[in-house]
């Protein structure tokens, strides 16, 4: 039995045992815990005026203070990692408990037409400028794919294919990390007080235009926190947004193996590279709609006024709430700028033009459908 139990945690965990991961999960609960008590400190401090700052954004923000200023030993590691990795994975896959798996399929189909076209225009914009500045072609498109599908996740899994070197990974990821973590910060103010975009809106903006998963997650809990809007039909913005980036993820099985595919037609002669486009589509999205359909088949055997369904409904999602908060706090403690490996501005240069192309074209379709973005 002990056996048994050994191998599902470390199913679960991976590679990472569990007192290999307590120092660093340990180190961003408490990163949590100081941002949840100052942020609620400020809300009864301004007991008159909205409170501004939300613990999420204090996560993310504490936690890239520490990294910054204290050497962490290299124990931290396991646990940030495990946090800023499957804890957030797990902590999306319970965030599908939030909707009815008719709802995430109602986003998703206007979603699918917003997240191409941004991801078209990514691609072409990143690329052509990538060309202009003089950078490489392979960095061009590591860039390109990180903006335009899932940040670091897309660099990751794109190298490979067109046999980039690590230098070249380095820039990327320095790249779309900083561009990204701006956007957590800017965007959930950005969204309300300069474009005045409805919740729908909103989440749309940010599902489209926010690199990383985990960039998204947090860009879009701030919002809410901070703005505390809702559709007609009970939406978050969190929801559309989560809902619209997993959307782009699932466009990693499309658009990683079509680049890898352009690249070596390109480059070499007769190149056949076999790839396998199922290994990029994340297996969390599947989780994700799974829990949809658990909402919705729960709504039809227990009704949706009974208390009970909706007790364990707003459990599910308290639980998700605070698990993402400590992966966000993860994603701080594991950005360490002083190693960010940057030579030169260009690729900045592409990574800003990039980001602010998407998020122009995004706002762009955003206003041009806002009268079909009803929920």
């Amino acid at each position: 039995m002990r056996i048994e139990i050994y191998k599902i945690v470390r199913g679960v965990l991976g590679d990472a045992l569990l007192s290999q991961i307590i120092p660093g999960l340990g180190l961003a609960l408490g990163v949590v815990a100081v941002a949840t008590l100052t942020s609620t400190f400020l809300q009864y401090s301004l007991s008159s005026i909205q409170n501004p700052i939300s613990p999420i954004l204090l996560s993310i923000v504490l936690g890239i203070a520490v990294r910054n200023s204290i050497n962490l030993g290299k124990s931290f590691n396991p646990g940030i990692k495990f946090g800023m990795n499957r804890l957030l994975q797990f902590g999306i896959i319970l965030m599908g408990v939030r909707l009815s798996i008719f709802s995430v399929l109602k986003i998703s189909v206007v979603a699918v037409g917003m997240v191409f076209i941004c991801i078209v225009a990514a691609l072409g914009i990143t690329i052509f400028l990538s060309k202009r500045i003089g950078i490489s072609e392979r960095l061009g498109i590591l860039i390109a794919a990180g903006t335009s599908i899932c940040g670091v996740s897309a660099i990751v899994a794109t190298a490979p294919v067109i046999y980039a070197d690590e230098e070249e990974i380095s820039y990327a990821v320095a790249t779309i990390t900083i561009f990204g973590i701006l956007a957590t910060l800017i965007y959930p103010y950005l969204t309300e007080l300069v474009l005045g975009l409805s919740t729908a809106g909103a989440g749309f903006f940010i599902g489209t235009s926010v690199h990383d998963t985990s960039q998204v997650t947090a860009t879009a809990l701030i919002y809410d926190q901070i703005w505390s809007g809702i559709t007609p039909n009970g939406l978050t913005g969190v929801d559309i947004a989560i809902t619209t980036k997993l959307v782009r993820n699932t466009f990693m099985a499309v658009v990683i193996p079509l680049l890898g595919l352009l690249y070596h037609k390109r480059t070499v002669s007769g190149s056949k590279t076999k790839i396998k486009y199922t290994k990029y589509i994340p297996l969390f999205v599947i989780g994700y709609l799974a829990m949809g359909g658990i909402h919705s088949l729960g709504d039809i055997i227990f009704g949706t006024d009974d208390k009970s369904w909706l007790f364990a409904l707003h459990a599910v999602n308290s639980s998700a709430t605070f698990v993402i908060s400590v992966a966000v706090a993860s994603v701080g403690l594991n950005t360490d700028f002083r190693k960010f490996k940057i030579h030169g501005y260009k690729p900045f240069v592409v990574g800003f033009s990039a980001a602010l192309s998407v998020g122009l074209v995004s706002w762009l379709l955003i206003q041009l459908f806002n009268q079909h973005l009803i929920f």
